[in-house]
């Protein structure tokens, strides 16, 4: 627009008609979206919003969650609304839905979006109702559920393993690192780095200089000793995947696949001795990791407990039904 030009006043017609109009290349991805505001779901893409004076928007004040959906199951749904409301509760935030209403609405949202496979966010906002720090200025809380396509990293990362680098962006601690909020300012910082440097990821160093977390991901190692460590839940958020890899990890270590498993403090002298290295996530259950800022690590391939740790998450993510919530039949489509 021609800066020297004054915009139109335009009437409510007019404004969702643009809104209608206007180009979006990257909501392809978006299925359907339940909103507080709108009291339904919605598959539209451009009816997908949230009101600029919710304090979520302007503020960050609000928590959410990601799960995903495999084969029309939900993977650790219970989990991830259960951490959800540990968050909420973290900042005196009430949810507008019991656990099981929430639940039943994450599955709704799914079957609207009729793809089996498909990501599933949660988020808990403080509502709208102005443009200050003052949470009591919202009458009410917002909840927007977003069901967007799933995507996979490619066969050949798992093969060869990812990059990581040791990023410098001051790492969330304490009281802000355990609470899985919408002020992702320094994991999007994180991200960027990786992205700006050429690394596959980026992990952070916790306030003591100690290997943090990612920017979505959690990091575990194998050490000489054959034991996989994974950093204490201190200062970074636990990570539900991470969580469900160590619960495998123990049955591994009973059958004498490894030493043991525990949480410890991880220095970057320890990861550069590790006999294996390895993030986890949602979407990435487990990846090896092979090099770190160009240099090879863990040997520069992918050891044998990341190799069989994926399988079994694998296994568990698609014939666990106590791990997974039913929400479409596959290849059902769209209702």
């Amino acid at each position: 627009m021609d800066p020297n030009t004054t915009p139109p006043i335009l009437s409510g017609d007019q404004a969702v008609q643009r809104l209608k109009e206007r180009p979006r290349p990257w909501a392809k991805e978006y299925l359907a979206m339940y909103s507080s505001q709108l009291g339904g779901i919605v598959a539209e893409p451009w009816l997908m919003s949230v009101p600029i004076d919710d304090h979520v928007v302007h503020r960050g004040d609000g928590v959410f969650e990601a799960s995903k959906c495999v084969a029309g199951r939900i993977y650790q749904f219970r989990e991830h609304v259960e951490r959800l409301f540990r968050s909420a509760a973290s900042i005196m935030l009430e949810p507008p839905f019991t656990r099981n209403e929430l639940e039943a609405l994450g599955v709704a949202v799914v079957r609207a979006g009729g793809e089996p496979d498909c990501m599933v966010r949660i988020y808990l906002s403080r509502g709208p109702g102005g443009f200050t720090t003052n949470p009591f200025e919202c009458p009410e809380p917002g909840l927007y559920i977003v069901v967007s396509k799933l995507h996979s990293l490619p066969a050949k990362a798992y093969e060869l393993g990812v990059q990581i680098g040791i990023s410098h962006v001051p790492s969330k601690s304490g009281f802000y690192a355990s609470v899985k909020s919408c002020n992702y300012l320094p994991n999007v910082l994180l991200k960027r780095e990786a992205m700006a440097k050429g690394w596959d990821f980026a992990v952070g160093l916790d306030e003591r200089g100690e290997i943090a977390e990612g920017s979505t991901e959690n990091i575990g190692l194998v050490d000489k000793n054959g034991v996989l460590r994974v950093p204490p839940p201190v200062n970074i958020l636990e990570g539900i995947t991470a969580r469900r890899a160590l619960q495998l990890a123990g049955d591994m270590t009973r059958e004498g696949l490894l030493k043991g498993v525990e949480h410890g403090p991880v220095s970057l002298e320890d990861l550069q001795a590790a006999a294996e290295v390895m993030l986890f996530g949602t979407t990435l259950d487990v990846l090896p990791v092979t090099r770190l800022e160009g240099d090879p690590l863990a040997g520069g391939k992918p050891g044998p407990v990341a190799k069989e740790l994926l399988a079994r998450m694998r296994r568990d993510v698609l014939e666990n039904p106590a791990q997974s919530t039913p929400a479409l039949v596959q290849g059902a489509g769209k209702p």
